[in-house]
């Protein structure tokens, strides 16, 4: 009996040490009676709003975040020289890559050099030969629209920049005077009376008298659209006006407006219409296949 009373108050001790115990609650149960404390308060926020620190384990920045981070602090402490370079090339940079595309996709200034143009460009160069016109060339590709032009293709008379075959490196100016399947009267030093010019080629020539001061088509043959890279639409300077280009094969009395060619008079450079034969030849796209 006496042993049996002394296990009997041995479990009962060990009972009472194990209710004594501290209780480890859980995340979940530690949040649940802080919102019911919460809840009994006066103006407390509603408690499934609330989320308890412990309930949520903060997150570790990513490398990404904390890369960004790091450079923002690099960069305010950068002295104040440096830093004010610094934002003066974000607004510089956008600018300079919008201005160089649209200086060789869009609009570009170009000046012209040396006797070949004259008198239609450059008409003061047998008087000042340092003086050189100021041109806009429309640089849009073809079949997208000319700009402040009545067509969307080559046409007789348009002034045209392109790259010269006998100098890639050189960007040459100078008129279209004869399109595919037009012949053309040559001059010299072309060793040929005539030339057709064939599919997907042009006859360009400079206006000048002497043929000796031009180097175009009757030096190097007829020129591939593919090297036209765009068509004189205005002079800016020393006398800004607009060159109706258009009026190349219409007569004087149907000229509209002031332009050097109305300005030089009737019959300007009618000798090279003349030795020229539209369509004389029919001519097609070869076949690949």
């Amino acid at each position: 009996m006496a042993s049996s009373k002394a296990n009997s108050n041995l479990r009962s001790a060990n009972t009472t040490q194990t209710n004594n115990k501290p209780r480890v609650l859980s995340a979940r149960e530690l949040q649940r009676r802080t919102a019911q404390n919460i809840q009994r308060l006066p103006g407390a926020p509603d408690p499934s709003t609330y989320i308890s620190a412990s309930a949520t384990p903060a997150k570790r920045p990513s490398r990404f975040s904390s890369f960004i981070n790091l450079f923002r602090q690099r960069y305010a402490a950068l002295p104040a020289p440096i830093l004010g370079t610094a934002r003066a090339l974000r607004y510089i940079a956008p600018a300079l890559s919008i201005g160089i595309f649209f200086s060789e996709h869009v609009l570009q200034v170009m000046w012209v050099r040396g006797p070949s143009m004259t008198p239609y460009l450059n008409e003061n160069y047998a008087e000042m030969q340092t003086e050189s016109d100021m041109v806009l060339v429309n640089m849009l590709p073809l079949g997208s629209g000319w700009l402040w032009g009545p067509t969307k293709t080559l046409e007789r008379g348009m002034v045209v920049t392109f790259r010269s075959p006998a100098n890639p490196s050189h960007i040459a100016i100078k008129r279209v005077i004869g399109l595919p399947g037009d012949q053309i009267m040559t001059r010299e030093p072309c060793p040929k009376p005539s030339q057709t010019v064939p599919w997907n080629h042009v006859w360009v020539e400079g206006d000048v008298d002497d043929p000796r001061k031009s180097l175009d088509s009757n030096t190097y043959g007829p020129v591939s659209m593919s090297l036209i890279s765009g068509s004189v639409i205005a002079v800016l300077y020393p006398k800004m006006r607009r060159l109706k280009w258009w009026d190349w094969d219409k007569p004087f009395d149907d000229q509209t407006g002031a332009d050097t060619q109305k300005e030089l008079g009737d019959g300007y450079r009618q000798s090279v219409r003349d030795r020229v034969i539209k369509d004389a030849v029919h001519v097609e796209a070869p076949d690949f296949n």
